[in-house]
């Protein structure tokens, strides 16, 4: 079916951005030129506005379309000739809240803006926000695929995929944003059409400084939205008013407005209020966590689109690369890659998501970022019978297997823990990697890690698998 109309029209919340611009005679200065820096001034430049970059790290060799940039490599504080000249300061994630170059446009009276503030100010379109430790992009995902399948025009992003500037188009009927917890704590209350905290679970507080500080970056997407949906799993996700917010989680929903679970002729569905939804067998998505993921996504397009038809939209949706994705069975073990767990939380989901069958060998570690990994004994036990540690921090994930009584052998390399996991592999195994930590002492991103440890099992050959053969 095609749309023919103004999404205005059929929006009950009756929602209206006031439309400002940066005025053309601010000076700009960009903080910080990764990939959301860059979006920001390419964004200015297509408006004919000048910026100047500061940047911390070393000099590096930007695009051509930035040649006619003023960029100040290893910027630690402001130039004052740039600083005399600054009115609008717009700030990139990851930058700490107390980092020199804040504390000084603080002191300097400047305005500090989020490319996701500058992104709302000049964006008219229904935004959904999606935040949480876990699950973010899955769901993002969900929701774009949902809606797009509904022939609305839908544009996602944000920490997925393209920046949020990027996106901008006066065509679209709609946009999706992942909003990390380092965008969120530099931005303004955002004016988002419907949002979700998905989950908390302790992650950068390296970062953040404290738990508080953590909950209170990623609280901020429920402060001006006009609607949300929160977990009942999770006290953290609800915000401070229910009145008239939806719910969702794995048991049965009590109220008319609410998702969950429950039995009917002897099969799990998912009911919104007492309305069947979809069995949970017809989702496309692998794990128990998913579950909640599915629900979130029908739960945050309700107002445009019925809970039925998004059940059979999602229907074909493909599961996001290194999220749990199946990679190879060899002679009866099958391979999965969970290299987006980059935090104990969705490790946990990973394996609360499996029966107690006592036949995974879990491939984790890396850098815990500062987390207690101690949460992972309860999922271990019983599901994992042995554990391949490997990178900066497995001495402390073998610190958790001793506690469990679990076996476990420390990799060098990803391909020495994939050749040990195969090693000790017997047919109707699963070899996870779902390593708890973060990526970067040892690859470039998740991304890389999840691609070499898929390249190491599709080198594997019979002769690997020391339990097949005996």
């Amino acid at each position: 079916m095609d749309h023919n109309f103004s999404v205005s029209d059929y929006w009950p919340f009756h929602f209206e951005v006031e439309i400002a611009v940066i005025g053309m005679t601010a000076r700009n200065v960009i903080l910080g030129f990764g990939i959301t820096g860059q979006s920001v001034a390419r964004y200015l430049l297509s408006r004919g506005e000048t910026s100047v970059v500061l940047d911390t790290r070393p000099e590096r060799t930007v695009n051509t379309e930035f040649a006619g940039l003023e960029i100040h490599w290893q910027c630690a504080s402001w130039p004052e000739q740039v600083l005399s000249r600054t009115e609008t300061v717009i700030v990139s994630p990851g930058l700490p809240l107390n980092t020199c170059l804040l504390e000084q446009a603080r002191s300097a009276g400047l305005s500090i803006m989020s490319d996701i503030d500058l992104f709302f100010e000049n964006n008219s379109a229904p935004v959904i926000g999606v935040t949480g430790t876990n699950g973010k992009s899955t769901v993002v995902s969900l929701v774009g695929h949902i809606l797009s399948r509904a022939n609305f025009r839908c544009a996602i992003g944000g920490n997925l995929g393209e920046a949020a500037l990027d996106l901008l188009d006066d065509e679209m009927d709609f946009f999706v944003l992942e909003l990390s917890s380092f965008q969120l704590e530099h931005s303004k209350n955002l004016p988002l059409a419907r949002s979700v905290i998905l989950n908390i679970n302790e992650d950068h507080l390296d970062h953040h400084g404290s738990w508080d500080n953590y909950v209170s970056a990623k609280q901020k997407i429920l402060a001006d939205a006009q609607s949300w949906i929160y977990s009942r799993e999770d006290e953290s996700t609800r915000g401070a008013d229910l009145a008239g917010v939806a719910s969702f989680g794995f048991d049965q929903p009590s109220a008319q407005g609410a998702w969950g679970l429950a039995i009917l002729n002897q099969q799990e569905w998912i009911l919104r209020g007492e309305l069947p939804v979809c069995s949970t067998d017809s989702l496309p998505l692998e794990g128990r966590h998913n579950l909640l993921n599915c629900m979130a996504a029908m739960a945050l397009v309700e107002p445009w689109v019925e809970p039925v038809a998004a059940a059979n939209y999602m229907r074909d949706f493909e599961g996001l690369a290194h999220r749990f994705e199946a990679v190879a069975a060899l002679a009866g073990v099958v391979f999965v890659n969970d290299s987006k767990a980059t935090n104990v939380g969705s490790t946990v989901a990973a394996l609360n998501g499996l029966e107690l069958k006592g036949n995974v060998i879990l491939i984790a570690g890396g850098d815990t970022k500062g987390a207690d990994l101690s949460p992972l004994a309860e999922y271990l036990v019983g599901r994992v019978k042995r554990i391949v540690t490997l990178g900066k921090d497995a001495p402390r994930v073998a610190a958790v297997a001793d506690q469990c009584g679990i076996p476990h052998v420390l990799a060098a390399t990803m391909e020495d823990a994939v050749a040990a996991a195969a090693n000790a592999a017997a047919p109707g195994d699963l070899v996870l990697l779902s390593p708890a930590c973060a990526s970067l002492d040892m690859f470039d991103n998740f991304q890389e890690r999840g691609d070499v440890f898929a390249s190491a099992v599709r080198s594997l050959t019979g002769a690997d698998f020391a339990a097949v053969q005996s």
